[in-house]
């Protein structure tokens, strides 16, 4: 009995087992520190928000490449998959981080801004790029053009791996604390369903044409069961309206929810959800939620001490993220990371704004989709895109503010 007891003691305070532990955590842990920093990333694009918590994980610094004192990095988001447009940007970001005051401005694009040079929208640029062999390259380089700002590293990240990543965790758990509905959440997979519609070859005069806010002549149009012509599918209301079996209902109950990888990732990516959870403001507060629910599983017990998981997540992260941000860097990037002070954040979009040139008020407009075959989409006044450049420059140099932006917003 009493050489059972010793070893029992021993076995509770082995100090050779101890050393082993702590030397297999410090050899790995710079990489849970790139997993940890990748997978905020990722939850970040996903939401597709503008809010500011995870930027804080990618920048700040003094050994990266910069500008005038900035460092800019470009963020892509796709959807992935195997369907027709996997590699189409839902999510284009560019994040400015300002060396000397530890503040980053982050701009977001819309994915359906019209690029007059590449004849086509800005949600095309990186599988152009991806065409030429040169994805990130290629989009570094249009998309600095439109700010007028060089752009210095890239980051694109699938949405999958951040299923992926999760399922490989074995799922979080997260507090739900207002339950909602959202009627309105996006089928994958279904993106081009006709829905039962007919697609025929008609013949428009002027006057149908003009009705129909589309070009005359002979086109390709859907036809619905009612022989209404769908014809504005892309925007938001009159594709639900007309392809309604591309949306379905999700809903998420009060209290301790165990989350997989897509139940993750419809809890943030939700944008129509009942109950006050429509806002950016409640989807701020659920990416919050499932960050720190991601965060806290990544770097436990259970997982530091399962290679499986972890060889399992870097795998997942590995496929789903493309960046020529090289591991140094990323960890340069999270030591750095401390510093930030604070993030401001703009949309560049059609909303109104003051302070503009020539009595402008917005930044794009939204045109007449007659003109651009039927397409919704968002153009500069100004084909060299100035206008955007110019108000770019004034919110670096501190001549409008985040609240400025906001405020001027809700005036309209």
């Amino acid at each position: 009995m009493k050489n059972l007891g010793a070893s029992i003691g021993r076995k509770k305070s082995d100090p050779f087992k101890v050393k082993r532990v702590q030397k297999i955590l410090q050899k790995i842990f710079p990489l849970l520190l790139v997993v940890g920093i990748l997978m905020s990333i990722a939850i970040f694009l996903v939401t597709r928000s503008g809010t500011t918590t995870y930027v804080n994980y990618i920048l700040s610094g003094t050994s990266l490449r910069s500008t005038n004192d900035r460092v800019n990095i470009l963020l892509l988001g796709i959807a992935g998959g195997t369907h027709d447009g996997t590699n189409l940007t839902d999510t284009i970001m560019v994040a400015s981080y300002n060396l000397k005051t530890n503040e980053i401005f982050l701009f977001s694009l819309p994915r359906d801004l019209w690029l007059p040079a590449l004849r086509t929208k800005a949600n095309v640029v990186y599988q152009s790029g991806l065409n030429q062999n040169n994805g990130l390259g290629f989009a570094k380089t249009v998309f600095g053009n439109i700010l007028g700002i060089p752009i210095h590293y890239a980051l694109r990240v699938d949405f999958r791996g951040f299923v992926s990543a999760v399922d490989a965790i074995e799922g979080i758990e997260v507090l739900v604390e207002n339950p909602f509905n959202d009627y309105l959440y996006p089928i994958q997979g279904k993106e081009n369903d006709l829905c039962g519609n007919n697609q025929k070859e008609m013949d428009f005069n002027e006057e149908e044409a003009k009705k129909l806010n589309i070009e005359p002549g002979k086109r390709q149009v859907l036809v619905l069961a009612d022989g209404a012509i769908a014809t504005d599918s892309a925007e938001e209301d009159k594709g639900v309206k007309y392809f309604s079996c591309r949306y379905e209902r999700i809903s998420f109950d009060k209290g301790p929810t165990q989350m997989s990888g897509a139940v993750a990732l419809a809890f943030v990516r939700s944008r129509h959800g009942t109950n006050g959870e429509g806002s950016d403001f409640a989807r701020s507060k659920r990416q919050q939620k499932v960050i720190e629910a991601v965060r806290n599983k990544v770097l436990s017990l259970e997982t530091l001490a399962s290679p499986q998981k972890l060889a399992d997540l870097i795998g997942v992260l590995g496929k789903s993220i493309d960046t020529d941000i090289s591991v140094k860097e990323t960890i340069d990037f999270y030591k750095l990371s401390k510093k930030l002070e604070k993030t401001y954040n703009f949309v560049l979009d059609d909303s109104y704004r003051l302070g503009l040139p020539d009595d402008r008020k917005s930044l794009l407009v939204h045109p007449s989709a007659a003109n651009y075959g039927g397409a919704y989409v968002l153009i500069a006044q100004d084909d060299d895109f100035s206008i955007v450049q110019g108000y770019v420059r004034k919110v670096l140099l501190g001549e409008i503010s985040e609240y400025d932006a906001t405020a001027s917003a809700r005036t309209r």
